[in-house]
């Protein structure tokens, strides 16, 4: 059995470096346009469990905000080459302070600027701050957090009803490409069934995943909650595997899908009031 103890703490270390280089990288990057970085998600909760922070299936999610709505990036060739300047400043600081690193963190950077109207602002507690002085969001109404998450699971359907399309011709590394366009579903969907019920949705979303599982069983979702389970184990077999199992490739996109099928067919049994 893996040594879960020190890859956590590996892993949360090669984290807080990562957090680190992005904190140099962006005012590097946007100057005067930055007006401030946080970090939120999974990487910043506290981790109880080993399914708490996947290498591979989490991400570091970083939110930025500009002084203006225009792209991060020109969409030209000056532009495209800024970009990757960007990844190869964040792979060459981050190997210098972590040369014994478990992994590099795959980073998730949200321009907040253009998206406002799609997601709430998070509260200034509920964050970390790298850069600048943002400001606590509007607080949604239970209501709101309920309709959203509501939403967001039956629009899975479609989803998974392309998903046999999408899978049947693959083998090896070729479904990577699958398990990244799932791997965002599958991590909040549980969380949006447990709002549900829950007598307060956004406390829900303050939860790691330990706790989650938890929930899951303590509100009968048995098999969710294997499923959820057994998800975090094959990514993290896969990734201790060097991405050379095309076997827990597979497992992997199996358990993600056994998620989300299991929280469509939930909450197809819990309507919403209109």
């Amino acid at each position: 059995m893996p040594d879960w103890e020190e890859l956590l703490k590996k892993a949360k270390d090669d984290v807080t470096s990562a957090v680190d280089v992005w904190s140099d990288i962006l005012p590097d990057t946007f100057g005067s346009r930055l007006e401030y970085a946080y970090v939120k998600g999974s990487a910043l909760k506290e981790w109880d469990s080993f399914i708490d922070y996947v290498p591979i299936l989490s991400d570091v999610d970083i939110h930025i905000m500009l002084t203006d709505s225009e792209d991060l990036f020109p969409g030209t060739r000056q532009g495209f080459y800024s970009s990757i300047d960007v990844t190869i400043a964040y792979e060459k600081g981050f190997r210098e302070i972590r040369p014994d690193h478990l992994h590099i963190p795959r980073m998730q950077v949200m321009h907040i600027n253009p998206n406002l109207g799609k997601f709430t602002l998070p509260m200034v507690s509920d964050v970390h701050v790298m850069i600048g002085s943002p400001k606590d969001g509007r607080v949604p109404t239970n209501e709101d957090v309920r309709s959203r998450d509501y939403v967001e699971l039956q629009e899975l359907d479609e989803y998974l009803k392309d998903l046999p399309r999408q899978t049947f011709d693959r083998v090896g590394l070729d479904f990577w490409a699958l398990l990244r366009r799932m791997c965002w579903r599958v991590s909040p969907s549980p969380v949006r069934l447990l709002t549900q019920t829950h007598n307060s949705p956004l406390d829900v979303w303050k939860w790691n995943r330990t706790k989650i599982v938890q929930e899951l069983r303590k509100n009968e979702f048995e098999t969710i909650a294997e499923s959820y389970e057994r998800y975090y184990i094959a990514g993290w077999r896969l990734f201790l595997s060097d991405f050379t199992s095309s076997e827990e490739l597979r497992k992997t996109i199996v358990e993600g899908y056994n998620v989300l099928q299991g929280c469509i067919r939930e909450v197809k049994q819990t309507p919403v009031d209109d």
